[in-house]
This record gives C-alpha cells, structure tokens and sequence, in this order.
C-alpha cells in the first residue's frame, strides 16, 4: 500500500479549507504524496516500518507539501493530474481569428507551461514546505 501524508481532513481544516472536496479526493492525495515521496528520495529521517516519517517536524512538513499541492490542483482546475501529465495534446492557443477580427490570448502559453509542470512535479509552495524540513541526504556510495 502507498504511503499518503495528509487527509481529507488536513484539505478541509485551515489554512487549506477545500470545501467541497474534489471527487476523486483519495487519489489525489495519493499523487501528491507519490511527488513529495520522489522529491525525498534520498532524504534521510526516522521511519516507522511502513516507510512513513514518524518525527512531528517531517510528518508536518509532508503533510503541508501534499495540501499545497492538492490545493493548487483544485485551484487550476486540475482533477486528474496523472492523466494530465501523460496527455500529449500540449497544444495552446495562443491567436484565434474569424474573418476580419482576431483575437491573442496573452500569457497562454506561459500558462500553459505552469500547468504541465504542477501536474508532473511539485508547485514551488510544495517543494518550499520539503525545502523548509532540511532534511540531510543520504550519501551516494560509488564502487
């Protein structure tokens, strides 16, 4: 079973409050775990057999990166950020026009850009809330 730092509860408590939840809630909690798990890798802390943090700093800290995340995809109108990710339709427009009158979206691809990189990794509060941990990291052994 997959590891998952934050609740239902966490995303409708303060300072998130995600009221209503999303639908598919459970798994983009899990999603969002699976990002902070691949953003602490090599990261070196106390863990219970399972795998998951036991000290209250990190299991805190691992609790906000997942709500922010979560948040953030609610508020860009994400709701399957996987699916998202694997899409291949990247296609922005940018200009339409019909007949004599055109119209240019500003920023779209820009905004575009920002999507694609919330829903394949962590959005800069996330990561901030990892960063904030300070965790050591394990050495790398070559030989």
């Amino acid at each position: 079973m997959a590891l998952v730092y934050a609740t239902e509860a966490d995303l409708s408590a303060a300072p998130w409050s995600i009221t209503p939840l999303p639908a598919n809630v459970g798994r983009l909690l899990a999603y969002a775990s699976r990002l902070v798990r691949k953003a602490t890798r090599s990261a070196v802390y106390d863990t219970d057999t399972t795998g998951a943090p036991t000290g209250t700093t990190v299991v805190a800290g691992f609790r906000d990166a997942v709500c922010a995340q979560v948040a953030a995809w609610s508020a860009a109108g994400i709701t399957d950020p996987a699916a998202e990710a694997a899409s291949t339709s990247g296609g922005v427009v940018t200009n339409k026009s019909l007949g004599p009158r055109a119209v240019g979206y500003a920023g779209a691809e820009a905004a575009a850009a920002e999507r694609a990189r919330i829903t394949r990794g962590l959005t800069d509060e996330a990561a901030g809330y990892i960063d904030d941990l300070n965790l050591p990291s394990a050495p790398w052994v070559i030989g």
